[in-house]
């Protein structure tokens, strides 16, 4: 069967609800709940200092961009020294939801919805923004086949420099910064933060959500008989890889 032969993915108005619920459930227990009632520190407007000093310095050191220049010399303003694995762990999540922009425009469903705005509030807000979406758009409307977007150069850019700061942030993680100790020193401080950060839980819970909506993406893009659809099961590394191609 060809693509132009394909039956079209029908509207999916329960899958919807249960991601409208999800949404919901994601917002008010990373965002909202009091105190310990399931997760440690407070609520969005109760943010510890601590917090948003942790939020401020890793967003500054986005994309390893203000390392990497003190590194090689350029230190028109030092970078903040954070654990190497909060800014591993930020800025591969980051790589992640930047990789999903072309994603989303040469997705055939939902045509007439901002995606551009959604995808631009969810590099700051991730799951808060994406969720919703994957619930609004399991019952959009679906562009007939002639009237999708083809990948282009778009995709091959955002496709790149993901990969490169996807796995700049791995190596990170494990290698920089060596006064935070060896990997066994550094595995230990992800126990403990993961059971006492919000922020890094939220984080932890992104990347799983960004996985689940990679592969249904790339799922309804590529045809079954496509070569390159199993790159959907291939998390992080395979939508860069799809974009690439």
């Amino acid at each position: 069967m060809t693509q132009s032969n394909l039956p079209k993915q029908q509207n999916s108005p329960i899958i919807s609800i249960l991601l409208w619920l999800l949404s919901a459930t994601y917002i008010y227990i990373l965002l909202l709940s009091p105190q310990d009632q399931l997760l440690p520190n407070g609520p969005i407007w109760a943010v510890q200092p601590e917090t948003i000093k942790e939020v401020i310095e890793v967003s500054i050191n986005f994309f390893f961009i203000l390392p990497i220049f003190n590194v090689i010399g350029i230190k028109y303003m030092e970078a903040p020294i954070v654990h190497p694995w909060l800014e591993s762990l930020f800025n591969f999540a980051e790589a992640w939801i930047f990789m999903f922009l072309p994603l989303l425009l040469v997705d055939r469903r939902g045509g007439e919805l901002p995606k551009i705005l959604i995808w631009s509030m969810a590099m700051f807000l991730t799951n808060t923004f994406l969720l919703p979406y994957m619930a609004w758009r399991s019952t959009a409307t679906e562009l007939p086949i002639e009237e999708q977007m083809s990948k282009g150069l778009l995709a091959k850019i955002f496709g790149v420099v993901g990969l490169i700061i996807g796995s700049i942030a791995i190596v990170w993680g494990i290698f920089a910064r060596p006064e935070f100790g060896d990997i066994p020193t550094r595995g230990k401080f992800f126990i403990q933060n993961f059971q006492s950060d919000r922020l890094t839980i939220a984080f932890c819970v992104d990347v799983i959500l960004f996985a689940i909506f990679q592969a249904v993406l790339i799922g309804d893009i590529e045809p079954p008989e496509s070569g390159k659809r199993w790159l959907r099961f291939l998390p992080f590394w395979g939508l860069a890889i799809w974009l690439i191609l």
